[in-house]
């Protein structure tokens, strides 16, 4: 195994920036509940409530219109449960792209007697805003995919929704930092945030929920988060989390063009390799995220590939983990109706602002030798 390794799986989780891991430890100083009166406790609230006004501005909102959760599947959860109990029929619309932890929540409605009504994807990962009634109501999407990288077109959902007169949700997990968004523009009820995605810590994200959208607790007990999420904060992973939104908001232009040049590099020098590769999701650049890849290599197994390049010293993945541990195909690009081959052959590639070039040579030197392997 080389002594060096290529990360390219900046989709399932981005290392830690430095500017994170830093304010990581320092907060942990500030061991003081923010809900006590005395001096340490002020000093943890004033920290909690600076992060909070950071997180803010790095979403495009108000600080009340923040609630911090313990990361993107909790503020997925609370979002869907405060949307359906407040909800004025027993219907909601939204894809089958959906990130899992948005897709078993609005299954458990469905068994719960409530009716889905599936929006269309076509072959490029993209969903239809069209096709719906005033009985929904509802309505969830995502912002950008986690697999193909597929970029929504939200604008026509905000329309969609507001002549239907429905609040939607949007799992904004994988854009955030990587394209232009602003949580006010998008026009959604609710919006969801994971600080390990842009390179914080695991175990702590946010929720962006506009004035006056009734909030359904998950979590119950004391009034924190305005007594919409219950429980002692996790202050210095909150404090990480505002860190990383800052250092995310400097460049985010300059890390996306970074990452596109070298996502570009890749899947060329992948054809080369491989000339009956295929693309999955968009085809334009502006309509997909610029750091994402994900490529069909007829005649291969997917998560064989995975496999063999992680022995080669290169992370990717292919497909989502289920509770086994095991890999499934991904229910991604069967919603988008590719064929059986694309989608058990099909892995994706996903970089981040510290991806290096040395990072993409190491992929196709690996990718070359792995190829030739599995093509005995």
């Amino acid at each position: 195994m080389p002594a060096e390794r290529a990360y390219l799986d900046w989709n399932a989780s981005a290392p830690l920036r430095p500017e994170g891991r830093q304010a990581l430890l320092d907060a942990l100083d500030r061991f003081g509940n923010p809900s006590s009166p005395h001096r340490e406790g002020r000093e943890a609230r004033a920290l909690l409530e600076s992060s909070r006004e950071e997180v803010a501005g790095f979403l495009g909102c108000e600080p009340s219109e923040v609630v911090f959760t313990s990361g993107g599947t909790e503020a997925n959860n609370l979002a869907l449960r405060s949307l359906a109990s407040a909800a004025q029929t027993r219907s909601w619309a939204s894809t089958r792209l959906e990130h899992r932890s948005v897709l078993r929540p609005l299954e458990a409605l469905s068994r719960g007697g409530r009716r889905a009504c599936w929006l269309e994807a076509g072959e490029d990962g993209r969903a239809e805003a069209a096709g719906l009634d005033s009985g929904v109501g509802f309505g969830v999407v995502q912002a950008a995919n986690q697999e193909t990288g597929a970029v929504q077109p939200l604008e026509d959902f905000r329309q969609m929704f507001e002549g239907l007169g429905v609040p939607w949700y949007c799992d904004a997990v994988q854009a955030w930092g990587r394209i232009h968004l602003r949580a006010a523009e998008i026009g959604c009820a609710t919006a969801s945030l994971s600080a390990h995605k842009l390179g914080g810590p695991k175990g702590v994200g946010a929720l962006y929920v506009r004035r006056g959208t009734p909030m359904d607790p998950i979590l119950l007990g004391g009034p924190q988060e305005r007594e919409r999420r219950a429980g002692t904060e996790n202050l210095a992973g909150i404090a990480s989390l505002a860190a990383v939104c800052r250092a995310a908001a400097a460049d985010w232009e300059g890390d996306a063009r970074w990452a596109a040049g070298l996502r570009d590099r890749a899947v060329s020098g992948a054809k080369e390799i491989f000339p009956l590769l295929w693309e999955n999701g968009p085809k334009a650049p502006h309509l997909r995220l610029p750091n994402t890849a994900n490529l069909s290599f007829p005649g291969l197994e997917g998560e064989v590939l995975v496999q063999a390049l992680d022995l080669e010293g290169v992370a990717v993945s292919a497909g989502s983990a289920c509770a086994s541990g095991a890999l499934e195909p991904s229910h991604v690009l069967r919603a988008m109706g590719l064929p059986d081959w694309r989608v058990k052959s099909a892995i994706r590639v996903s970089l981040g602002p510290a991806t290096a070039a040395e990072d993409i040579d190491r992929f196709l030197a690996a990718l070359g030798r792995v190829v030739q392997r599995l093509a005995k």
